[in-house]
């Protein structure tokens, strides 16, 4: 195969972005690019387009476009297609905290067992079972768990170093205090509003602080870190650190958080979310 291209944000505007992901350039929706388009003309480019929101639309293709290819991220590779709901199956915004994950990792200088809760099409699982750490990923989706599975295949992982559970996270994790198990490190990327494979409904202001709780519980003995996304509406770095501060209260931790951007070419910021991280 040949190598991957990476992926970049060439412009955003009036509600959507346009993204560089490998070759192919996509127009898609997103409610937080306010403002306006830089360079208009620009947008013409875009090899495919997500028209409607909430479901409801679908993506027009100007040329054709393979089922998936493979997007570089650093040293990753993860597959990217045309998914439902304008998705790609990749955040990059991420990638920085896999970058500081992994950095974590390699400081100390052992394998850890992490826990990677939400963990969707599995970039960070990938990225920290392919430097020899061991990950639990749990989804309540099985297609993203299917695509999770490629992502490691992808990079040639070794499949002893993941465990794959489909199940509601904040039911698995009550499961794992229960048995007793323990996690060097954990990463939360929450949804501000979904549902479980059960139909219950998740709302991040009511279930998120018994998920933090047990988390708190399932941190070993020789912790490393803890990773918590946020994307709700009214979310600040303050709020967010707070939050994961409170969990770890016993702990003494010091809690960073920062809001994730991504950059466009021309050095323009969207800000696409919230972060609090903490080094143990």
């Amino acid at each position: 195969m040949a190598a991957a291209e990476g992926y970049t944000l060439l412009d955003f505007g009036d509600g959507r972005r346009l993204e560089r992901w490998g070759p192919y350039r996509l127009d898609r929706p997103d409610a937080t690019a306010m403002g306006r388009r830089a360079d208009p003309e620009l947008w013409t480019t875009a090899d495919a387009t997500y028209r409607g929101e909430k479901g409801k639309g679908q993506w027009d293709t100007r040329r054709a476009l393979p089922e998936f290819w493979p997007v570089a991220f650093d040293d990753l590779q993860l597959a990217v297609r045309l998914a439902p709901y304008k998705h790609t199956g990749v955040f990059p915004e991420q990638l920085e905290n896999w970058r500081w994950a992994r950095a974590v990792g390699r400081k100390a200088g052992r394998p850890l067992t992490v826990l990677n809760l939400f963990a969707y099409t599995g970039g960070a699982t990938t990225a920290l079972a392919k430097d020899g750490h061991h990950v639990t990923h749990v989804d309540a989706a099985k297609p993203s768990i299917t695509w999770a599975k490629q992502n490691a295949a992808l990079n040639g992982v070794a499949a002893d170093r993941t465990r794959w559970i489909l199940d509601d996270a904040a039911e698995f994790a009550a499961r794992e205090v229960r048995r007793g198990r323990t996690y060097d490190g954990i990463i939360l990327d929450p949804p501000a509003f979904g549902h479980s494979p059960t139909g219950k409904a998740w709302r991040v202001e009511r279930d998120l602080p018994p998920l933090l709780a047990a988390c708190a519980r399932l941190l070993s003995e020789r912790p490393a870190f803890v990773i918590l996304n946020a994307y709700a509406r009214g979310d600040t770095p303050v709020t967010v650190r707070a939050i994961m501060a409170d969990a770890l209260r016993g702990r003494r931790a010091k809690v960073d958080a920062a809001e994730l951007e991504l950059v466009t070419t021309g050095g323009r910021s969207l800000s696409t979310g919230v972060v609090a991280r903490c080094a143990l």
